[in-house]
């Protein structure tokens, strides 16, 4: 930004603010104005200000640290990269495209957990939402979550070859569900074909940290006489959504 447009009021402000947050309950007036350069009047008039909007607090021996509206703020700041919170907010946008609900889950050992659900209008639906589990070899977003994990971790969450049947197109053992997991790692993306409910197919990608883990998945549950009609352009939605949530700070 080029000087002329900034605030040298904000500017001394801030110099204030950082000074206190280094050394909270340690600088009074006199150190203050030594640390920021500021004359002794004009950051009194700053202090009295900052006081009386909660950004600073005086304590009775004369020394500073930040108010409590500083609290409120950061408690804003983090709930806007709140996954759930981001998720309401994307899914909606991708849910206008496509006109039909999306889902935001979690791996908690052989099943997900649903964390939360953006409703389409239609007059049919699956029935989930935030609280649900369900069996993750069963569904597009366990198949995208389980297809991070290694080998030897899948072993452990499945010890018998036979998984339970939820449909007549569920996945039943586990050498083909590994397999699947194998074909996953290389498209991205993870397929419900009626496995978990019928009458439904789902498309599922993970949401990645910045190391890459997936830490949560989100799916699109499109009705089967529009799966031909959606498939692609809610492949595409769901890779968006996924990337959005995946970039965002409160994927970490």
């Amino acid at each position: 930004m080029e000087k002329r447009y900034r605030v040298p009021a904000l500017e001394r402000a801030h110099a204030v603010l950082r000074e206190i947050a280094q050394h909270p309950a340690n600088r009074k007036l006199t150190a203050l104005c030594k640390s920021s350069g500021i004359s002794k009047s004009t950051l009194f008039s700053l202090l009295q200000t900052m006081e009386e909007l909660g950004w600073v607090l005086q304590h009775d021996d004369g020394t500073y640290s930040l108010g409590k509206h500083f609290g409120y703020m950061g408690h804003a700041f983090f709930n806007q990269y709140d996954r759930v919170a981001l998720f309401d907010r994307e899914a909606q946008r991708s849910l206008h495209k496509i006109g039909a609900s999306f889902h935001l889950a979690e791996l908690e050992g052989s099943r997900v957990l649903y964390l939360a659900k953006a409703t389409s209008p239609a007059p049919v639906q699956m029935v989930s939402g935030p609280g649900a589990r369900a069996y993750a070899h069963a569904t597009g977003l366990g198949k995208a979550l389980l297809a991070d994990l290694s080998n030897e971790e899948l072993l452990r969450l499945f010890p018998n070859e036979e998984l339970p049947r939820l449909t007549p197109h569920t996945i039943v053992s586990r050498t083909e569900l590994l397999m699947q997991l194998a074909e996953i790692r290389v498209c991205g993306y993870a397929l419900d074909r009626e496995e978990g409910v019928m009458g439904f197919q789902c498309i599922a990608a993970p949401v990645r940290q910045a190391d890459k883990r997936a830490t949560s998945a989100v799916s699109v549950s499109i009705p089967l006489h529009q799966w031909e009609e959606k498939r692609a352009s809610a492949l595409d939605e769901i890779r968006g959504l996924a990337m959005r949530l995946s970039l965002h700070p409160s994927a970490e």
